[in-house]
């Protein structure tokens, strides 16, 4: 199955929000970066997401999140 991955990394004093072919920012901060990156998320057309977060340790965490038109797990 196809998965879209986006990560929210730091670079330099900035954020960005990265993954197939994009790269959008910098934002200010991190939450504005991640905020982009769910938003995104939430219109991959019912593919499963990969969300990657920067943690304050400098490693990439994994989170998984379904497009919208996905319904709810029962």
């Amino acid at each position: 199955m196809i998965e879209v991955h986006y990560g929210v990394v730091r670079i330099a004093d900035r954020w960005m929000v990265i993954g197939h072919g994009l790269r959008l920012g910098p934002y200010d901060s991190k939450a504005d970066a991640e905020r982009m990156a769910r938003r995104l998320a939430d219109q991959a057309a019912g593919l499963p997401v990969r969300l990657h977060l920067q943690g304050e340790d400098g490693e990439l965490h994994q989170e998984e999140q379904e497009g919208e038109s996905v319904p709810p797990p029962q």
